[in-house]
């Protein structure tokens, strides 16, 4: 999220830990300093699109997901371009959506949730990326066309979407990252032009406080007060 010149840099941490760090920039280094250099093994980094992100990961060996919603929004905004390829695409991420949602209901996890992905949703994401190749292969569809940009996206990251079927532990998005982060957007306007860099810190870690509180289920007025 953006605060006058300056980033947050949302991170989610194993044990249900929410951190807001601020720093001046976007500069693809800012990971490194994040994350640090050498990552423990067996770490899996879910991220967005950002190429950052990427970069980290194939100088550091970490296994990198990626997030199926910020896929799908591609594809959403594609639909006024491309209806029918776009709103098919909706489609079949919504059905494998579905087999998130049906996890989700049962309360699997473990070997029990892996399972249920490699037997029920693997073959959606599988019939996805094969059904992307298949518009590729289609003459006409221009660079600039945004359906053509979703389907770049999804190709180019789809070693990294494919992650979370093999890892129950890996979530299929960062929509709980989005959550944890709205308060800061929601109040960007109001604080603009009143937020120094050292305020902008100290809001990280009153966010990062509060959201964690939340994820916990602790009350975040008692915990503060």
């Amino acid at each position: 999220g953006k605060m006058n010149v300056g980033y947050f840099w949302p991170v989610y941490g194993e044990q249900h830990e929410v951190c807001f760090p601020y720093l001046d920039s976007r500069q693809h280094g800012c990971v490194a300093k994040l994350l640090g250099s050498k990552p423990q093994s067996g770490e899996v980094l879910l991220s967005d699109g950002y190429a950052a992100y990427a970069r980290y990961a194939e100088a550091t060996g970490v296994t990198h997901a990626q997030c199926w919603s910020h896929l799908r929004r591609g594809f959403f905004e594609a639909l006024a371009a491309a209806p029918p390829e776009a709103d098919q695409a909706l489609k079949m991420i919504g059905r494998i959506y579905e087999v998130e949602a049906q996890i989700r209901q049962r309360a699997w996890s473990g070997q029990t949730k892996r399972e249920h992905r490699l037997t029920h949703a693997k073959p959606l994401v599988e019939a996805f990326f094969a059904w992307v190749d298949e518009q590729f292969a289609r003459q006409g569809l221009l660079p600039s066309n945004r359906l053509t940009r979703a389907l770049s996206y999804a190709r180019e990251r789809k070693t990294a979407l494919m992650v979370f079927l093999s890892d129950e532990d890996v979530p299929m998005d960062t929509n709980h990252l989005e959550r944890a982060l709205r308060p800061i957007p929601m109040g960007r306007r109001a604080w603009l032009f009143c937020w120094t860099e050292v305020g902008a810190r100290h809001a990280g870690i009153l966010q990062s406080l509060i959201a964690t509180c939340r994820l916990h289920g602790v009350d975040v007025y008692t915990y503060l007060v």
